[in-house]
């Protein structure tokens, strides 16, 4: 399987300058209030366990992650994106220990691919991801 997109993570703060360089918002958070964009539900943590201490958290989620299959979860989002490059979203800021970056390692050793947090950047910055 050919992977012609990339996928990035970053938060909702930067979602506008995200979508106003071509990249295609995807949420993977539990909630998202202000977010009206595509929802990924299977990279979701649990209610059950989203306020655990991450020692506590991290083996949770990347359990639910082991019964996923990570192909299917790409071609899910490329789907989502009809055929730009996706950012997985949450709340946390850039640095922030968060499910999105167990996501991301996960699909990078599952893919074999990179997954760059994108974080708070300048639009001059952007653009050399975006490309």
């Amino acid at each position: 399987m050919e992977l012609k997109n990339k996928i990035f993570t970053g938060n909702f703060a930067n979602v506008k300058k995200y979508a106003n360089k071509n990249l295609h918002p995807v949420s993977i958070a539990l909630t998202a209030r202000y977010f009206n964009g595509d929802l990924y539900r299977p990279l979701n943590p649990k209610w059950e366990f989203k306020d655990d201490a991450e020692t506590e958290y991290k083996p949770k989620y990347l359990a639910l992650l082991s019964n996923l299959d990570a192909k299917k979860v790409y071609e899910d989002l490329m789907r989502l994106s009809k055929g730009k490059d996706v950012i997985l979203l949450c709340h946390e800021k850039q640095g922030d220990f968060c499910h999105r970056r167990l996501a991301a390692e996960w699909l990078e050793k599952s893919l074999n691919i990179q997954v760059k947090e994108l974080g708070k950047m300048e639009d001059k910055q952007l653009t050399v991801f975006a490309n």
